[in-house]
């Protein structure tokens, strides 16, 4: 099989020797002697190193190949080391992914080889961190691992198998306001395209919209009916949840800033692709710090807007359309109609 071009060439070597197999360098120019020529890199026993040299070599892995001489001692900071070397990837990655290296802490010195399933779901269990953050650290525990596994590093990809606690990290619902408060509204407000991740509009939008993130995130473009300023959601978790939403005065001005007919959805990454709950969970914690905002979760948004619609004195059939739950029952197309124009005229209240 033909090697790719730049990746040099093997050749063995004639006569009794003990390394016969020689890696050249791809041919060159040498302008001294005015003809081509190539220079031996190194040479090896059998054309299988040879061979396997030659890929490290050439892709500038040769680490790799003094991570697999040290056999089963190879340690979890020693496989990142290699790893994140050939991430390739932007700097607020690399921040978030050196972060929770950092989590990692319990393993680093570990040899990945000997780190077993009931090892790490005790460590993993044992992080004071909040669930957001876990799944996130999960996900890069498996892609690490994925890489140890196709390097022979380890033998099975024990974090994708992980269970969250059942539990989640923080205040306990019952301690704490679960509601965003009026304070709390002129905080976000005033930050509105201030912060470095750019969701403080997401999270005012499902403080006055009710939606569930998930709900929120699919919202296709298409989705959205701005001359009726209404969002139809027809991805939920329930069937109650199928529903339009109305869009209030206050934020149809965010959500027509968020639209870009080059993409998909409406909450997209800057290349276009779909924003994914755990990212946005780990952002949002993230601004609550950032804000000095109470503790609060996602679904903290639904709350707040189920609050304020209360506080108005809104009928509760009205709430708990909007809403999205099941004690109230779909009618008829006339009768959603004068409900929208209902609903719109209830949220421009708030």
């Amino acid at each position: 099989m033909r090697n790719a071009n730049g990746t040099g060439s093997i050749s063995k070597l004639k006569g009794n020797r003990r390394k016969p197999f020689v890696l050249y360098s791809p041919s060159f120019f040498d302008s001294n002697i005015n003809k081509y020529r190539k220079l031996p890199i190194a040479y090896f026993s059998s054309r299988e190193e040879a061979e396997i040299y030659r890929i490290a070599y050439f892709s500038n892995n040769t680490d790799m190949l003094k991570l697999n001489n040290k056999n089963n001692k190879i340690t979890f900071e020693e496989v990142y080391s290699i790893w994140i070397k050939y991430k390739n990837l932007k700097n607020s990655s690399l921040k978030n992914i050196h972060s929770y290296f950092n989590n990692s802490l319990k393993l680093h010195k570990l040899p990945i080889a000997n780190i077993n399933g009931i090892l790490l779901q005790d460590i993993f269990h044992s992080l004071n961190l909040s669930n957001g953050t876990l799944r996130n650290l999960k996900s890069f525990w498996s892609n690490l691992w994925d890489f140890a596994v196709l390097n022979d590093f380890a033998n099975k990809n024990y974090p994708k198998y992980l269970k969250l606690p059942m539990k989640e990290k923080g205040k306990r619902t019952s301690k704490r306001e679960r509601v965003f408060s009026s304070e709390e509204l002129v905080i976000l407000w005033s930050n509105l395209y201030k912060d470095k991740r750019n969701i403080v509009d997401i999270v005012l939008i499902l403080c006055y919209t009710g939606l569930r993130i998930s709900e929120l995130l699919n919202i296709k473009i298409k989705d959205i009916n701005l001359k009726h300023t209404y969002i139809d959601i027809v991805d939920s978790k329930t069937s109650s949840g199928i529903r339009k939403v109305v869009i209030s005065d206050k934020i149809l001005p965010l959500i027509k800033k968020r639209i870009d007919f080059r993409n998909t959805y409406l909450f997209s990454k800057i290349n276009g692709s779909q924003y994914k709950y755990d990212a946005f969970d780990n952002h949002f914690r993230l601004l609550c710090k950032e804000l000095a905002l109470n503790y609060h979760t996602i679904h903290d948004t639904r709350h707040t807007f189920a609050s304020m619609l209360s506080n108005i004195q809104a009928d509760k059939d009205t709430i708990i359309k909007m809403i999205g739950h099941s004690s109230y029952k779909t009618t008829s197309k006339i009768y959603i109609h004068k409900t929208l124009s209902d609903m719109k005229n209830v949220v421009d209240m708030i």
